[in-house]
């Protein structure tokens, strides 16, 4: 059911943002009465296919890693036509230059304009996030150094206000490969003022592990002790423990994180012990005798529970609820389409002068399986991954690559600054040079799939 769900996601995914990433240069030559001669998704043996009574083929490839619109005139995919359909049609050679400009922008800004409607959307259903709350403090750490504590609640890093954990991943990533100083703004627990303080780091994470950066910090996210889900005939779920239970104390001893709870069960193997839990507005108390399993040698011990995801069952002084109105989500439909824009680019910046791993390029697996897990954690998860990828098509294709959007955009200017046609000869080995960077792309991130899954 999972590859299924993994399969269904990626399709649906691909097809969206490659369709609007097209028909943002369909409707753009159609207003300029470019004639267009095919509309493809997809590449390969054609699926399904017809044609409208302007004389456009619509067609499904296979394959659903793209897709391309034929105008006339361009040669880079040939199609049978009769000729004398299209006497007197205009062709994308027929347009001026700014016209052809248009045509060609008009295919990234359709993928950002489709992250901006699906940001506006999102804000205005409303969204439920982790707060920034420390959770634990990694011994040794830049956190530590900062003298962040359990349960401080960071409010900025680098003068830039935020109020959720997924802020604090995204800010210091930015930061990765730097030398300089981390300023980090906190309210410590029980204390209604603002603390500050900074750490010196030199390059950092260059060398290490850039996949979490609120962890390479030291950071844990303060994750509350509720149940999420049992083991079937585990210890919690034949004592009585039930999925939303909130864990109040173990032995006496009060609970306030799942690290917390995750420590003091792993030390008390094959044990019985008082676990107190809460349920709703009552309190229960069970007895029951942990089990125990292997780790390196040394017996833990476990009752058989899972964390839970599910922010709805978290208390809600440890979350962040945010629904705008109508003004407001539109507005925020530009903000966060700009902060992640501006991330993508930092990223490939970075990872142009090597300060960010080229290993974290994902290709067409990777992508998968993150569409997946995004239609698995629900509907405003999935939307969120449409819109970062179709960010991310968008500004691929503004890349000045021959073959992509951002390669002809170039061809177009300098032909506006030299006055007159490239030759074919210079167009030919461009076209040529693009395809070879595009291919060698694709590959380099296809293996990395296939590192990740090894």
């Amino acid at each position: 059911m999972d590859v299924l769900i993994t399969i269904i996601s990626f399709i649906a995914l691909i097809s969206l943002i490659v369709g609007i990433h097209e028909l943002g240069h369909f409707s753009v030559a159609r207003y300029f009465d470019i004639h267009v001669l095919k509309f493809k998704i997809g590449f390969g043996k054609e699926l399904y296919s017809f044609e409208d009574k302007n004389e456009c083929k619509y067609s499904v490839g296979i394959l659903p890693l793209g897709g391309y619109v034929q105008m006339l005139g361009e040669n880079v995919i040939t199609e049978e036509q009769d000729g004398s359909k299209l006497i007197n049609k205009k062709s994308y050679l027929d347009a001026t230059l700014n016209e052809r400009a248009a045509v060609t922008a008009a295919g990234p800004v359709a993928n950002f304009l489709l992250a901006i409607v699906i940001y506006f959307i999102i804000s205005l259903i409303g969204t439920t996030h982790l707060g920034s709350y420390v959770g634990g403090v990694q011994q040794g750490s830049l956190a530590e150094q900062a003298e962040l504590g359990f349960k401080d609640k960071i409010i900025s890093i680098d003068e830039i206000k935020l109020d959720t954990f997924n802020e604090i991943n995204i800010i210091l990533s930015k930061r990765i490969g730097d030398t300089g100083s981390i300023d980090i703004g906190f309210i410590e627990e029980g204390s209604n003022f603002i603390s500050y303080s900074n750490v010196d780091v030199t390059e950092w994470l260059s060398a290490s592990d850039q996949s979490n950066p609120a962890k390479s910090f030291g950071i844990d996210p303060l994750v509350p002790p509720v149940i999420g889900g049992l083991l079937e005939d585990g210890p919690a779920s034949r004592a009585g423990l039930k999925v939303g239970d909130i864990i109040h104390s173990v032995k006496d001893t009060p609970i306030q994180s799942w690290i917390e709870l995750s420590e003091i069960l792993s030390n008390i193997p094959n044990e019985t012990v008082l676990i107190s839990v809460l349920r709703g507005n009552n309190t229960f108390s069970y007895s029951l005798k942990t089990d125990s399993f292997d780790q390196n040698g040394l017996k833990k011990g476990r009752i058989g529970i899972f964390a839970s995801n599910d922010l709805d069952q978290w208390p809600q002084e440890i979350v962040v609820k945010k629904q705008e109105n109508l003004v407001n989500a539109f507005l925020s439909g530009f903000t966060e389409t700009y902060k992640f824009t501006n991330l993508i680019i930092v990223s490939i910046g970075k990872m142009i002068t090597g300060s960010v791993s080229a290993e974290n390029i994902g290709g067409p697996i990777q992508i998968s399986v993150l569409a997946g897990s995004a239609a698995k954690a629900g509907l405003l998860s999935f939307l969120s991954m449409i819109a970062i990828l179709s960010i991310n098509l968008g500004l691929i294709n503004l890349f000045p690559i021959p073959v992509l959007d951002g390669g002809q955009l170039l061809m177009i200017a300098i032909e506006k600054v030299k006055g007159s046609p490239i030759s074919d000869n210079f167009l030919e080995y461009s076209l040529r040079i693009g395809v070879l960077l595009v291919a060698s792309l694709m590959i380099f991130a296809f293996v990395n799939d296939i590192v990740r899954l090894i």
